[in-house]
């Protein structure tokens, strides 16, 4: 019989969720993410899972208060050592208890199990349905850092890397800091290039106060902005966050003027550097389409991220537990918003 028992240490969270030999995890797991949440108007219970004295997963779960409904939400999680599916399956009448209590319709897990058809029955054994709707990246591209930077250069196709050594040629200068000046230049690109010039948007741009939320919660030495600009104008900026031995690429824009040279590859590579230089192994490249579909609204920026190797690497689609017939509601809505923007899950091998 395993037990829930709230975790109040920083410390204590991080190092188990990096040391605790998982393959996956990412920064929406860590418990800035949870502090991040807090400012977000979120609340969350940060649950450790003990066998006995001995912690063996956490789940950080986070109640989100919304007009389609109450619910919890874990991120890439829970994180489990062991036998995941039996773990699961013993809290699961106390995690039930929790979001009745708290007046939750559904708990949605956008675990980190593979996508197979053997994990998603187990899922399904245990109640749980597919989510209407994806959270965060479930279809991500990985780049391994073990390899030295020529190694990791060499992996680049040819005329991808030519992109980045004529920029350096050209004098393309590579920015790296988090002073205001930087990080109000992501914010105003991030949100200007999100809709096009006919009006209709690109993607959903977060809003200043997510982003400037983010720079206040992960330290310096883990949250950084990049920048690429010719002749004095920055043509891209983006956002990393370093967790454990993973920086993920999760915010940026551009505006390219150089096409002959485009900034972005450089840019993008500067930031695969420094994220080797700080000790991390991977990098994640955060969301990519699940296909070659050309049509699908994050297709080109999936096609630049694949650019610079690595491999894509596909989580089970996020799963709900139905808690009261209010989910339905909120099913109806998620439904229609994905259809609408266009986004689809793969479906497991």
């Amino acid at each position: 019989m395993y037990k829930l028992k709230i975790i109040d240490s920083k410390n204590k969270w991080n190092d188990f969720i990096i040391n605790g030999g998982f393959e996956f995890y990412s920064f929406v797991d860590s418990w800035e993410w949870g502090e991040f949440q807090i400012l977000e108007g979120n609340y969350i219970f940060r649950l450790g899972i003990y066998n006995k004295k001995e912690l063996i997963g956490v789940i950080q779960l986070i109640k989100v208060v919304a007009k389609r409904g109450t619910y919890f939400f874990t991120p890439h999680g829970p994180l489990i050592q062991g036998n995941y599916f039996k773990v699961l399956d013993d809290i699961q009448e106390h995690l039930v208890r929790l979001a009745e209590s708290e007046n939750c319709s559904f708990i949605r897990l956008n675990g980190v199990q593979s996508n197979t058809e053997k994990n998603k029955s187990k899922y399904k054994n245990l109640g749980f349905i597919d989510a209407p709707m994806h959270i965060h990246a479930e279809d991500t591209h990985l780049l391994s850092l073990e390899a030295s930077e020529d190694e990791l250069l060499s992996n680049i196709a040819k005329k991808d890397r030519y992109y980045i050594n004529r920029a350096k040629k050209e004098g393309v200068v590579i920015r790296i800091d988090n002073k205001k000046d930087h990080i109000d230049t992501l914010i105003n690109y991030h949100q200007t290039h999100a809709v096009r010039d006919n009006g209709k948007h690109k993607y959903t741009a977060f809003s200043k106060k997510y982003i400037k939320n983010l720079y206040k919660v992960f330290s310096k030495e883990d949250i950084s902005t990049i920048s690429a600009s010719y002749e004095g104008y920055i043509e891209s900026i983006m956002m990393t966050i370093k967790f454990g031995n993973t920086c993920v690429y999760y915010v940026a824009a551009s505006d390219i003027r150089s096409n002959k040279f485009s900034p972005n590859y450089l840019c993008q590579w500067e930031a695969i550097l420094k994220a080797k230089q700080d000790g991390c192994t991977l990098y994640n490249f955060w969301g990519v389409s699940p296909d070659g579909n050309p049509n699908h609204p994050i297709a080109g920026v999936s096609k630049f991220k694949r650019k610079f190797a690595g491999y894509d690497y596909s989580l089970l689609h996020a799963q709900d537990l139905v808690i009261s017939s209010g989910y339905w509601f909120n099913w109806a809505i998620e439904t229609f918003r994905r259809k609408k923007r266009g986004y689809y899950y793969k479906k497991p091998e």
